[in-house]
């Protein structure tokens, strides 16, 4: 079916059911997914899957994956997203999942004057299904230093990956760090101008690479570098677009980030806390490995 507005007539030729916005003024794309899920549920189904008419080469996998991005949701709600290399992840509030359940409340929405497609899909803990190179799940831990992100991440690792997932982590680090040391022979590889140091032997490989003044490449590109896996855990990168949990410690004296930021859905805190979305203990690592696992549909 086709959403669109005015002469409805000058789409004949094209044989699709089309509907018009019921809500007056065009207010926005929430409009046409409600004309869409009233359309539905004439017909008798439970969700549609909307794109932009005017939109090519979109992937031809987009039903699949956004089905696959809801799994174990009441009311399946999911928008497409891509990685962007100056904004982070990117949504596509014209790509989504709608279950035609939620429709009654988004005309309320709409009456009630909200135009923001993420902030509604928000109210109803939506979820982005990542469009790009790679189709792994990814989750990220934030927060400020000494806040408990690490201690956090390597709890998440051990009670993920001793649930049969398997879990690879990426972390921001300091822009001095090194991982390698003076006297070692592949120190002295570096220092001669080797541009990628590679080392192999049977328990691990290690590659290095020198940007040598080359832009730090941005987390989307990292993630292509890493092989398939169940769960990507990410700690940092709280300026990139990914669902994360904000790790905080009191004793930091530092103020939250979550109220500010929509990218983190839940606080992991040593102290109680109101916030208009999830608080977990921060060492309470079931629930958090629980949350986390439900977020991306494992």
């Amino acid at each position: 079916a086709l959403n669109a507005n005015g002469d409805l007539a000058r789409f004949a030729d094209l044989g699709l059911p089309v509907i018009a916005d019921s809500i007056a003024d065009y207010p926005g794309p929430l409009a046409g997914v409600l004309a869409g899920l009233d359309w539905a549920a004439d017909q008798g189904v439970d969700r549609i899957v909307t794109a932009a008419a005017d939109t090519p080469f979109f992937p031809t996998d987009l039903v699949a994956r956004l089905i696959e991005a809801s799994a174990g949701m009441e009311h399946p709600l999911v928008l497409a997203a891509t990685p962007d290399a100056a904004r982070g992840q990117v949504r596509h509030p014209t790509f989504g999942l709608w279950p035609v359940a939620l429709r009654e409340d988004l005309r309320a929405a709409l009456g009630d004057g909200l135009r923001k497609v993420v902030m509604w899909t928000r109210r109803h803990n939506g979820r982005e299904a990542l469009f790009s190179g790679y189709s792994m799940k990814i989750y990220g831990v934030t927060g400020w230093k000494n806040a408990g992100k690490t201690g956090l991440m390597e709890r998440l690792v051990a009670e993920i990956t001793s649930r049969g997932f398997s879990v690879s982590t990426i972390k921001h680090a300091h822009h001095s760090f090194d991982v390698d040391h003076p006297g070692k022979d592949s120190h002295r590889h570096r220092v001669a101008g080797a541009q990628e140091v590679l080392l192999a032997s049977k328990n691990r490989i290690a590659l290095m690479r020198e940007l040598r003044d080359q832009e730090e490449p941005d987390l989307a590109h990292l993630l292509t570098r890493l092989s398939s896996v169940d769960l990507v855990l990410i700690e940092g990168y709280k300026r990139d677009r990914h669902p994360k949990i904000e790790a905080h410690r009191s004793a930091t004296g530092q103020p939250l980030i979550a109220p500010g930021d929509d990218t983190i859905r839940a606080v992991a805190s040593d102290v109680p806390l109101t916030l208009e979305r999830p608080v977990f203990d921060l060492d309470d690592t079931t629930a958090l490995a629980d949350f986390v696992l439900r977020e991306v549909g494992l």
